[in-house]
This record gives structure tokens, C-alpha cells and sequence, in this order.
């Protein structure tokens, strides 16, 4: 066993470069990889209504952090924040059109992500490595 191996330090650079693969595609339509985050599950989740909350949750971030990120994508009009008549406090979180292009876009970048993270790799080596971060966030977890 080689103890000098850090699996942090490994999950850090990958986890890096991918960002650095996902920042280059985003600033092309002059969003940061976090707004390209929210993009991506606001879409995903378009069969219900989101509120800010639930993109807290999602992203595991403080209120304050996701209120400036929500209104810097609502300036840019990539997001609307509409009134919900039941409760005058709520705003559900819709994407724009113009949101909708830039997740097409990024879905793009995250398939061809996931195909570079594939290659080479078979089915039982993927399956284990699942297993691996299942694992591996489990310990964090506890």
C-alpha cells in the first residue's frame, strides 16, 4: 500500500481540471461554472417549481452566495424570478430561452467531459470506482 498516495490531493486535481475544462466552455457565454451549475439543474428540474432554497440545497451554499449568483443570472436574463400567488414571500426560479441555449451548450461540454473521464476505462472499472466515491463520500459523511 502506498501511503504517500493522497486521494484527496487526487480528487482536488481532477476535480480541478474539470472545472478548468467546464470554465473555458461557460465564459464563452460569459457565465461562471457555478452559474452553469444552477443552469443545468434549474433545467433538469422544470417539471416542478424551484425557489431559492432548493438551489441552497443543491449546491450546499450559504443563502447570501446563492442570492448574488441569482441576481447576477437575473440581470444577465438567463433566469426570472416570478411571485408565487399563495405565498407573497416565495419566488419560483424559471429559466430564459436564452438559459435553455447555454444548457444545450453545457450539456455538450459535460457529455464530452464524461466520455475524456471514460475512456479506457470498462464497465466493471466504471462500477467500481462508483463504488469507490459511494465509499468514499459515505466516510465523509460519518
Amino acid at each position: 500500500m502506498n501511503k504517500d498516495f493522497k486521494i484527496s490531493d487526487s480528487l482536488h486535481r481532477l476535480v480541478k481540471e474539470m472545472f478548468r475544462i467546464v470554465g473555458a466552455n461557460m465564459s464563452k457565454f460569459g457565465i461562471t461554472p457555478q452559474q452553469g451549475r444552477i443552469i443545468r439543474f434549474l433545467a433538469a428540474n422544470r417539471d416542478r417549481p424551484i425557489y431559492q432554497k432548493d438551489i441552497e440545497e443543491f449546491l450546499n451554499i450559504r443563502k447570501s452566495s446563492v442570492s448574488s449568483v441569482i441576481k447576477n443570472l437575473e440581470r444577465a436574463g438567463l433566469i426570472q424570478r416570478k411571485h408565487v400567488p399563495e405565498d407573497g414571500r416565495l419566488k419560483r426560479i424559471e429559466l430564459t430561452d436564452a438559459a435553455l441555449s447555454i444548457h444545450e451548450h453545457a450539456t455538450q461540454t459535460n457529455q464530452l467531459i464524461e466520455g475524456k473521464l471514460r475512456a479506457g476505462l470498462d464497465e466493471e472499472e466504471i462500477e467500481f470506482l462508483e463504488k469507490i466515491f459511494d465509499k468514499l463520500k459515505r466516510n465523509l459523511e460519518n
